[in-house]
């Protein structure tokens, strides 16, 4: 990696001095990241699956051109996984190499930008932040991929705003690659539509690039990210629009300015603050803002500024819009401040950089440590039965394996699975094997809509899967949906060999009538119709 980093070509124009503080850590920094990199490895195969990676595994089992939550390229990537694999830990592997390959569009664009120098120092603070060390909410999701083509496409745009002068071949196969690597963001998560907005806002600002805005180069890329992305327009109009409607309720409709909101707006920059890690976390914002104060609307520190002001300004509305914004969502913004860090950092004494680094990468071993044991072996200091902790959903329901085949009278093995959260439907999924369809039975299924079509299991028995808290309210709202419900009774599910929460079973006896789903036709039936036409 060390032999083609040096290898990248960079131009006098906007790279400061590769000072000595720049200079003498180089291997030091490289190592580093090479340690992340495996402790990464090391975590993915340590740590149980999260809430929203079963979810992900279990939908991922029908292929599909996109799907309810996000667009496909994640789920694709689980589908082929787990086609040349079967599931399990190594389901991950992909994602771990994404997050690796992270790294080499964050160097190239900060040393296109800013020099070699400031680019040893953003690969040493993207690394050094928490949530992209440890990747709390999982590694299977669609950030992995949306970080890694966002950052290429916005790489490829650099070298041709700020780089040397090309010829027509060369600015076409750039343009060509920025819209390529932007098509493949958008198939990740449709938050990569920001950085497209940010970058016409910086054309649109920056006099001496405002051409490209007239140039046919621009469009050809955005003519190829639209056909890259095109299976996730196909598939929503396909289903009514309902992946974009369910992302874009989630923004809000009425701004004011009130105390809730402010206090909304103070939770979710701690919680910034705390995932970034606080040793890069305030670094990393007072670059931003050292950024703000740039006076020259071309420079580069303004065209990283477009890219993260935008997603920034939106979620940080969010409070203010009644809504709350998820903490990994500015992650998207904040990829494009680490340039920036890098900048800030390569501008420092010799000395301190070697004090913030040492306490930094000490810092971030050890909440690293204390994180994957914690998710690995759940909160041992909590008694059964007490208050659940965040990482609720950090592993598997392995007792619902056996009680797929508990039977009442003799009767054979249910042929599905009820659940009602989704949630829940990715950990019974996972335990219950790709054998056993997974219906949710809820106004929130999320995919599960379209991954089960109850229309076809009606007269089929199902292992009703509730976790304990909600059985009482749940199973009396199911049970007119079959003809009658065996007895109850209950697995402890948890880490370490303690039970941190109890799961309600029951058998429903054939299945009357399908659930009707609140997104209206199935997935099923659209192919039912198409093939009809």
């Amino acid at each position: 990696m060390s032999g083609f980093i040096q290898a990248i070509p960079i131009s006098a124009e906007n790279v400061q001095p590769a000072t000595a503080a720049g200079r003498l850590p180089a291997k030091a920094i490289l190592a580093f990241v090479a340690a992340c990199a495996a402790a990464r490895l090391f975590g993915a195969w340590a740590a149980g699956f999260a809430g929203d990676e079963s979810y992900t595994i279990v939908i991922s089992r029908m292929l599909a051109l996109s799907y309810f939550d996000h667009p496909p390229l994640h789920q694709w990537t689980v589908h082929a996984t787990e086609a040349l694999s079967g599931e399990g830990w190594w389901l991950r592997l992909p994602f771990w190499l994404m997050a690796l390959g992270i790294n080499l569009p964050v160097y190239g664009l900060t040393r296109r930008l800013f020099g070699p120098g400031a680019a040893l120092w953003a690969l040493f603070g993207f690394n050094a932040s928490i949530y992209f060390e440890v990747w709390p909410d999982g590694m299977i999701l669609p950030d992995v991929p949306l970080f890694l083509f966002l950052s290429a496409a916005i790489w490829a745009v650099a070298e041709i705003l700020f780089g040397p002068k090309r010829g027509s071949n060369g600015l076409t196969a750039l343009w060509l690659a920025a819209g390529l690597a932007f098509g493949l963001a958008g198939l990740a998560k449709y938050a990569a539509v920001f950085a497209p907005m940010g970058l016409f806002g910086f054309l649109m600002f920056s006099p001496r690039h405002r051409h490209w805005l007239w140039h046919p180069y621009p469009y050809l890329g955005a003519a190829l990210a639209f056909a890259v992305f095109s299976p996730a327009l196909i598939w929503n109009h396909q289903h009514q629009w309902v992946s974009f409607g369910f992302q874009t309720a989630r923004t809000g409709s009425r701004l004011a300015l009130n105390a809730e909101g402010l206090r909304h707006f103070a939770e979710a920059l701690g919680a910034q603050i705390a995932l970034l890690s606080p040793w890069v976390g305030v670094p990393l914002m007072l670059a931003l803002w050292n950024a703000a104060r740039s006076r020259d609307a071309g420079s580069p520190a303004r065209f990283l500024l477009w890219l993260a002001g935008v997603p920034l300004l939106l979620f940080s509305a969010m409070p203010f819009m009644g809504q709350t914004a998820i903490p990994h969502w500015y992650n998207s913004a904040w990829l494009f401040a680490f340039p920036l860090l890098g900048s800030w950092l390569n501008k420092k004494s010799a000395g301190w950089l070697k004090s913030w680094a040492i306490a930094s990468a000490a810092l971030t071993a050890l909440s690293f440590a204390v994180f994957t044991t914690y998710i690995a072996q759940g909160p041992f200091w909590q008694a059964a039965k007490a208050k659940r902790d965040a990482t609720e959903w950090s592993y598997g329901w392995r007792g619902l394996k056996e009680s797929l085949a508990w039977s009442d009278a003799g009767a054979a093995a249910p042929a599905f699975a009820v659940v009602n959260e989704w949630r829940a439907g990715g950990k019974a999924g996972g335990a219950l094997g790709a054998e056993v369809p997974v219906c949710a039975f809820t106004d929130d299924p999320r995919g599960f809509a379209y991954e089960c079509d109850s229309s076809a299991l009606v007269g089929q028995d199902a292992l009703i899967v509730i976790p304990k808290e909600r059985a009482s309210v749940v199973l009396p709202a199911i049970a007119p949906y079959f003809e009658r419900l065996g007895p109850t009774f209950e697995v402890g599910e948890g880490r370490g060999g303690r039970i941190e929460r109890f799961v309600t079973l029951t058998r429903g006896y054939k299945l009357l009538r399908p659930y009707e789903t609140p997104y209206g036709i199935t997935a099923k039936a659209i192919a039912s119709k198409i093939l009809a036409e």
